[in-house]
């Protein structure tokens, strides 16, 4: 039997949630279908199998790439450049069996299943829950509307047939009043597996792990365990991820300059997380967005008690009253109660052990060959 053919389209593989969740796609799909990828950037195939800890062969998959990568996609002509590529997407759209955008969304002028890996996909969610964008000017505001021209319908008109999965329930809500389909709720794969670490052998301090950028609130974080070291609480935060120039990593970096109870190690991957990760009791993630929350779901599942907001979609991860908090003083009272409480931190422990099943490779490969195979 002839394998039907699936198009996935990603325009520029990052090293993040939603590029773990498309190699573990590209693997349960690998057996049933032939596979053709079509990206503007960002693709390798190593590294990428490194990151997320899967088996992709090259044999099992070809990669289509559009010219003159090299020359715009690191400009400000990366808009240009992403409209091409929107555009030759709808363009081949009909030589394949099955369309999918890998993460957000996208018009291809025939149905597509989209997996919506944010909530940040159109310009009125973007108003809603994106960053503070500087609109442009001169040259560069030119170039962003020559861009959006070229892109056309390629950018924003969407099939009535299309098939949405999102990757929380928050993210499905806020999306449905603009989609043609609810979208269904399929979470994505927490790959990692990590050492096993007794509680009472484990460092009484946080971590906090994710990317360094303002919408997760890390400021948040350090007033939170500040206030609990006014307390008396005896304890460190760690902070994992990656420094850049950009004025609030600068800001970050100044707040804890003077604070020896902190520790910024950077941007840490593989061994290295695995490792360090159930060294620790707690953890926390204040970002008020959360679309899904790997690096919340890697502390959950590495045994850390860890304290979420309950805006987002991080509390569908923790599903415990006592570690969602609404602000910044309901997090300090919470994470009080439970470091007084080692009944608490037991009885709490022991959900974890019980939930981390959820998040498991092989049910988001079941889910997601489920609906591939009713097309």
């Amino acid at each position: 039997m002839k394998k039907r053919t699936v198009l996935i389209a990603h325009g520029f593989w990052g090293r993040g949630g939603a590029e773990i969740a498309t190699m573990y796609l590209i693997e349960a799909l690998r057996e049933t279908y032939k596979i053709h990828i079509i990206t503007r950037g960002g693709w390798d195939l190593n590294e990428l199998n490194n990151f997320a800890k899967t088996s992709v062969l090259p044999s099992e998959i070809t990669i289509i790439k559009l010219p003159f990568a090299s020359i715009l996609k690191q400009t400000f002509a990366g808009h240009i450049w992403h409209a091409l590529f929107l555009s030759y997407c709808r363009k081949i759209a009909s030589k394949y069996d099955i369309r999918v955008t890998a993460s957000r969304v996208m018009g291809w002028g025939k149905p597509a299943i989209h997996f919506l890996s944010d909530v940040v996909w159109n310009d009125e969610l973007v108003a809603s829950y994106g960053n503070q964008i500087i609109e442009p000017k001169g040259l560069k505001k030119i170039l962003l509307l020559f861009g959006k021209t070229i892109a056309g319908k390629a950018q924003y008109q969407l099939h009535k047939d299309d098939v949405f999965i999102a990757n929380s329930y928050w993210t499905s809500k806020l999306s449905t009043p603009y989609t043609s389909t609810k979208p269904i709720v399929i979470y994505p794969p927490v790959a990692r597996e990590f050492n096993k670490l007794s509680w009472n052998k484990r460092l009484n301090s946080f971590i906090s792990l994710g990317r360094i950028s303002a919408e997760k609130k890390i400021e948040d974080t350090i007033t939170i365990i500040t206030d609990l070291r006014k307390k008396g609480f005896d304890l460190n935060l760690t902070i994992i991820g990656q420094f850049g120039n950009d004025d609030y990593s600068k800001k970050i970096e100044i707040e804890i300059k003077n604070k020896p109870w902190i520790t910024a190690l950077g941007p840490l991957h593989g061994d290295e997380i695995t490792s360090l990760l159930p060294q620790f009791k707690y953890g926390i993630n204040t970002c008020l967005r959360e679309a899904f929350g790997i690096s919340t779901a890697e502390m959950y599942k590495a045994g850390i008690i860890t304290f979420v907001p309950q805006q987002g979609a991080q509390h569908e991860i923790i599903g415990d009253k006592n570690l969602i908090f609404s602000d910044i003083q309901d997090a300090t009272n919470k994470i009080e109660s439970i470091l007084k409480s080692e009944e608490l931190q037991l009885h709490l422990i022991d959900n974890i052990i019980k939930k981390k099943k959820d998040f498991s490779i092989e049910k988001f490969k079941n889910e997601v060959l489920k609906i591939f195979n009713l097309l």
